[in-house]
């Protein structure tokens, strides 16, 4: 083979590894729950999280100046404020069970990039 197409293919295949190996690392998060995360010795301060847990009674606040929707999510005795920007999700409701994806910030509050809401059990099929 010529060197210049032996060139080429590397630099393809150079080119493909990176892109490959920068998406791995920007899908990779940790998945915990919030007692999970608390009972760490630190916070994984700006890396990806995945946290779930439970949205606490009257703890939504939606600031339309802002954009911005702020809740306290919560397992036992454990609970973690989330900012997430942007509209939250229409069935984003109390003591329902969320998968709150994003970063923790120095402060301790997880900023949030997305909500995901576990199905409501109104869906699933009742036993006879």
């Amino acid at each position: 083979m010529k060197p210049k197409i032996v060139a080429g293919v590397v630099v393809i295949i150079a080119a493909l590894a990176y892109l490959f190996v920068g998406s791995l690392k920007n899908s990779a998060l940790y998945y915990l729950t919030v007692s999970e995360l608390f009972a760490q010795s630190e916070f994984p301060v700006n890396e990806g999280l995945r946290v779930n847990g439970y949205v606490a009674p009257a703890s939504i606040r939606w600031d339309a100046n802002k954009g911005e929707t702020r809740f306290l999510l919560f397992e036992g005795k454990d609970s973690l404020r989330v900012c997430y920007k942007g509209v939250a999700p229409d069935q984003l409701a109390e003591a329902q069970q969320v998968v709150v994806e994003g970063k923790m910030a120095a402060n301790g509050e997880l900023a949030a990039t997305k909500i995901l809401l576990k199905c409501p059990s109104k869906y699933e099929v009742k036993k006879q």
